[in-house]
């Protein structure tokens, strides 16, 4: 009998928080509180829905001793470890404690290209990847087991129903059909309010989405992202590189109507359940 595939996963925490850095030169906003625990274990919770999978958490070298003590306690044995230590009675654990979890160090200019090109360098080749960006959480859904569940061989993204006041901290999707699905057709990288406009008067606020923190990526994609030259002085972006791919390969539009969490967010959704503590 063959074994379940491993799904192979790459956690982009590769950031240093400037948005939030009166706190984020403490703590690595992945770890920021929300509802009590730690924002990364809320999408290792999202992750284990996948289990067997392989994580690869791509974190910035400035968080050095941080991440080895991330290590320990977030590692297989980890809470029983801790449990010991505080003389508490034995629990089950966690069930992220199913997933294949490591930690390694960005290396090379900051971007999410970096981070992404980072992680795949500790994955097989020839299986697609998911790619999460550690910062965004989605209380109300999971998106990565619905990205895994496209066929495989394909490229897909999270995107949310398009809003006019979102438009300019997120990248605007244009889609169009293929056959029943929608794939994307144009991305636009945070846009300005003039350009926004322009883009619903061309297209119609129905064709348009915004881009979310999740997407899934073929082998052939991070093989044609690694053969991109970099702009000097500019940081590369995967939604870039992916509004490329586009251009010859369909790339799937998958829908999440679930509040998010942004942990590199001064102000964050106030709608969601998981909104950060104050403090």
């Amino acid at each position: 009998m063959n074994s379940q595939p491993i799904t192979q996963v790459i956690v982009c925490a590769g950031g240093l928080g400037t948005r939030v850095a009166p706190w984020a030169r403490h703590i690595p906003k992945e770890f920021h509180p929300v509802a009590g625990r730690p924002g990364i274990l809320h999408l290792l919770d999202e992750l284990t829905a996948l289990a067997p999978a392989r994580v690869v958490v791509v974190y910035h070298p400035f968080y050095e001793p941080f991440i080895a003590w991330a290590k320990t306690t977030l590692s297989r044995g980890g809470q029983a470890a801790y449990q010991r230590a505080a003389r508490l009675p034995n629990t089950d654990p966690p069930l992220h404690e199913q997933l294949d979890l490591r930690f390694i160090p960005q290396r090379g200019r900051y971007a999410d290209v970096t981070s992404v090109l980072n992680g795949a360098d500790h994955l097989r080749a020839a299986t697609d990847v998911l790619v999460a960006f550690a910062d965004n959480l989605y209380p109300h859904d999971n998106p990565s087991l619905t990205l895994a569940t496209i066929p495989a061989e394909s490229t897909g993204v999270l995107v949310r129903p398009y809003h006019p006041t979102e438009a300019a901290r997120r990248g605007v999707i244009v889609a169009r059909r293929s056959g029943r699905e929608p794939v994307l057709a144009d991305l636009v990288e945070k846009p300005s309010p003039d350009r926004a406009r322009e883009l619903e008067t061309e297209h119609g606020e129905s064709n348009l989405w915004l881009l979310e923190g999740r997407t899934r990526l073929t082998r052939r994609f991070i093989d044609q992202l690694r053969a991109t030259p970099m702009t000097p002085g500019g940081e590369p972006k995967l939604s870039l590189a992916i509004r490329q791919y586009a251009a010859t390969e369909p790339v799937r539009l998958v829908v999440t109507d679930s509040a998010v969490t942004d942990l590199g967010n001064p102000q964050p959704d106030p709608t969601s359940s998981l909104a950060p503590l104050a403090g």
